[in-house]
Order: structure tokens, then sequence, then C-alpha cells
């Protein structure tokens, strides 16, 4: 007979996670908002583009969103401000689901003693919206993108999440669909798994690729986690 897993050993103490396109399904909504943004400043956004935005900061998006529209003039502050409270609109008219096998996995690691984090891009108003409408939930530590100085790809928000966790960075997993967040993590010395949703994203010494988290399980999650940390 097997043993359980444990927190520290066999799995790691904490998993960190990003909230757009890993946690939950919500990109639809970013796109919807860029494209409402854009359409404001008389311009249209493709799809190459929108994908460029995957994962980035608000501000950096923002200030994307500018120079393609070509109006440099604006307060890029003030419009990442105008892009999260799009997106959030459209999220509570849509709803947001978790992606495939997420929520499963979230539930499994706090049954086990597994702590976890949200970090995002998203401004902590989003996530909180989203969190209070899905009830009770294990997130000890929420970092979004306006409590920090600098964004993903930079390693802050990560580094920030394992500070107020009190953990060490070699015990944590970082879970993330995107680029600029796999850098983020990877930049913060962190675990990475990722879970490519728009944008393609290869395996290195410190990130391993799953094609989703649906049937992953908890173990498998850990097996993952301790081959990293020992690469």
């Amino acid at each position: 007979m097997h043993a359980d897993p444990t927190p520290g050993h066999d799995l790691p103490a904490a998993l960190l996670w990003d909230f757009d396109g890993t946690l939950v399904d919500s990109e639809r909504s970013w796109h919807a908002a860029e494209r409402r943004l854009m359409a404001e400043w008389g311009g249209t956004i493709t799809s190459e583009q929108q994908n460029r935005l995957t994962g980035c900061s608000l501000r950096d998006s923002a200030a994307m969103l500018m120079r393609w529209a070509g109006r440099d003039d604006l307060d890029v502050d003030h419009y990442a401000g105008v892009l999260n409270d799009y997106a959030l609109e459209d999220m509570t008219s849509r709803g947001v689901e978790f992606r495939p096998g997420a929520r499963e996995l979230l539930d499994a690691a706090a049954a086990a003693g597994v702590r976890n984090a949200l970090v995002s891009a998203t401004f902590t108003s989003v996530l909180e919206a989203i969190l209070s409408g899905m009830g009770s939930h294990p997130f000890e530590v929420v970092v979004g993108g306006d409590v920090v100085t600098r964004g993903k790809p930079d390693p802050e928000p990560y580094l920030m999440a394992v500070e107020r966790l009190g953990l060490a960075v070699r015990d944590c997993l970082a879970l993330e669909d995107s680029i600029p967040g796999t850098t983020s993590a990877e930049r913060a010395g962190l675990a990475t798994l990722a879970i490519p949703f728009e944008q393609d994203i290869e395996p290195t010494t410190r990130r391993q690729i799953v094609p989703t988290l649906e049937g992953l399980g908890l173990a498998a999650v850990g097996r993952h986690w301790r081959e990293l940390r020992d690469a």
C-alpha cells in the first residue's frame, strides 16, 4: 500500500496559479475588451495582435494597443484601467468557466494540504469579483497586476507571491499558459508547468509542457515538480 503524497516531499508545498487561460477561460473577454477599446479609437485589431497580448501586463497591453491605433498621446495607466473594466464587464455578462481539469486539481491540492496562490496580470478588482462568484476558494495569496511595479514577464509577481506564502522558491510550482507568464515564473526561479492555450510554448530545463490539466491528477503534478526541481 502506497502512502499518500505529502507537500514538500512528493508534492510542491504550493501551486502558484495564473488566472486567465490557466485557471479560467477568460481570454475571450479580454479579446472583447481589446476590440472595444480599439473601436473607440477608430481602429481594429487582428487575431495575431491579440495573441501577442496574451499574458502581458495590462500596462504593456494598453501601450501596444495605443501604438497600433496611433494614439501614443493617451495616458497608458488610465487605459490599462479601462481595459480592465471592459474585461470585467464582459466576464460578468458572459460568465467565466474553469479551464478543463483546473477546478479538480485545485480542489485536490487543497485537500492534500498543498497551498494555493493566484498570480495574475489581471487587476485585483477582476480577480476578487470572479473569485467571489465561485463561492469558497483555497487561494491564500492573490497577487494582481495592479499591486506590482513590474508585471509579467518580470519575475516580481511570482517573487511577491512566494514571499507572502513564506515559502522557498524551490518548494513551489507555477502553472502557466503563456510565454510572458512562463518567463516571469522561470525568472523567479520557479519550476513551471505550462498548459499552452493561445501561444505555442517549448519545454526548457525549468519548464515542462502538458496539453491539459484534465485527468492529470495531483500525483502527476508532483512528479513534474520533482523532475524540474532536481534538474
